[in-house]
Formats: structure tokens, C-alpha cells, sequence
């Protein structure tokens, strides 16, 4: 144990004392110069658009896809929390999952998909979601983020 002087526990408290007071005068060319500190969230949103661009210009391709097209709703929900599931654990990070269209663009998968993403039991496997751009199925079919399951 190091013990301080008077005078260094004096020149502390004297410091501790005065930051209340602590004023910053700054100079119009030092507000110029801000620099901007992106936080983690908006680091990550970037990231998942940038992946969003490059597979929307065809630059990557899915790690896994998913046709649900004639499954039931139990079937289907089934295999892609199963699907989402194995995905995870080969880190797989991008799965398209196709669920069609439906008659007049009404699918009963292409509803309820959607759902089931937002569900606790899947939810914690994913980063995001969204619609798949036009050349990766468009309104049929959903491109999904799947964490990385190396990082906590």
C-alpha cells in the first residue's frame, strides 16, 4: 500500500472540489472541428444495410435458403425454427427464407412468418429481418440476419 501526502490529498480535493464549477470555453473554429462518434447501434444499422445493398446488387449471396412454399403453418414453423436454429450453430449469418406470395398476395406464410420472427424462441437468434430484394424474391421471401454465434 502506497500512502499520499497532505499536500497530494490536498491538490485531489482542491481538484474534486472545483470540478463542480468546470466550465469549458470553446472557440468557433474548436466547434468546426467536432468530430462525431457513431454509438454501437448505429455502427451495427450500417452494417446490416450495407449487407442489404451488397446482396441487393447480387455482390454476396445467402448462406442458406428455405423454401416453405407448400408447408402448413405448424410444418412450416417447424422446420424454420429448426432451420434458424442449425444456421446458428454453423454460423451461418444470411438465410433467405422463401414463403411465397400467395393467391392475390395474400399467403398465409407470408403473413405469419413474419410473426413467428418475432417470437422470443427465434428472436434471440436473429439480428434483423426484412424483405428480400427483388432479385432474391422480393414480397416472397424474407432475408434474415442470424447473430454471430462466436460473439457475445
Amino acid at each position: 500500500m502506497v500512502f499520499i501526502s497532505k499536500k497530494d490529498k490536498k491538490s485531489w480535493q482542491d481538484y474534486i472540489d472545483n470540478f463542480e464549477h468546470f466550465t469549458l470555453n470553446l472557440k468557433k473554429d474548436d466547434l468546426k472541428k467536432e468530430i462525431k462518434i457513431k454509438d454501437k447501434n448505429s455502427i451495427k444499422k450500417n452494417n446490416i444495410a450495407n449487407s442489404y445493398k451488397l446482396f441487393k446488387k447480387g455482390k454476396i449471396k445467402p448462406d442458406g435458403v428455405i423454401d416453405l412454399h407448400g408447408y402448413s403453418l405448424k410444418m412450416g414453423k417447424q422446420n424454420l425454427e429448426s432451420y434458424i436454429l442449425k444456421s446458428y450453430e454453423n454460423n451461418l449469418r444470411n438465410i433467405l427464407v422463401i414463403t411465397g406470395k400467395g393467391l392475390n398476395n395474400q399467403g398465409v406464410l407470408k403473413k405469419e412468418v413474419p410473426v413467428w420472427l418475432e417470437e422470443k424462441k427465434i428472436k434471440n437468434y436473429l439480428i434483423s429481418f426484412e424483405k428480400a430484394p427483388n432479385n432474391n424474391g422480393g414480397s416472397g421471401a424474407l432475408l434474415l440476419r442470424i447473430r454471430n454465434k462466436y460473439k457475445f
